[in-house]
């Protein structure tokens, strides 16, 4: 799994946030505004309604997956564990993710990583569909997921109230 880049796609996907926000506030909101009237009388979508709706078909065609990673060992927010932490060494996972806004569309700059001590990861590009079955697949599978399982089991003496084997990743509180 590589690293995401961060030149000239990081550009790119700043672009493709100001262009979303631009898209955004110029959507019609009356029916004349999504509409023209032609010269033979019928009438068509406004330019601007089908440059929305080519926008949204794009999103959904161009989906990421991807997942967070422990930049360092800590403990992490774990809505689903009782403690509300959970511990991580670096490198283990804490969520799997699905953006159709890129990394830092998703809110994920540098400056929140560090701030957070996760690093993102690029899984894999498809389909709304594709990627979330994907998805849906990763965070189903954690419980056997080798790296959860070299923890110990709950109610064990190695077992903490902040590390232990999970049914979902730390940072995934349900399929999604």
């Amino acid at each position: 799994m590589e690293h995401s880049k961060r030149f000239p796609v990081g550009l790119l996907l700043i672009g493709a946030v100001i262009a979303t926000f631009i898209l955004l506030i110029a959507l019609p909101k009356t029916w004349e505004e999504a509409t023209r009237k032609n010269p033979d009388g019928s009438h068509s979508l406004s330019e601007e309604w089908e440059d929305a709706i080519d926008h949204k078909k794009d999103k959904i065609e161009n989906q990421e997956l991807y997942k967070l990673v422990a930049k360092r060992s800590g403990m992490y927010l774990c809505k689903h564990c009782p403690t509300g932490k959970f511990y991580l060494y670096k490198g283990e996972l804490y969520r799997y993710g699905t953006t159709g806004d890129g990394k830092n569309g998703r809110g994920y700059t540098d400056q929140w990583e560090e701030k957070n001590k996760l690093e993102f990861f690029h899984i894999s590009f498809g389909d709304e569909a594709t990627v979330k079955k994907g998805q849906a697949e990763l965070i189903g599978t954690y419980a056997l997921d080798s790296e959860n399982m070299r923890h110990p089991l709950p109610g064990t003496p190695n077992a903490k109230n902040y590390w232990y084997r999970l049914v979902l990743p730390p940072g995934n509180n349900n399929l999604n």
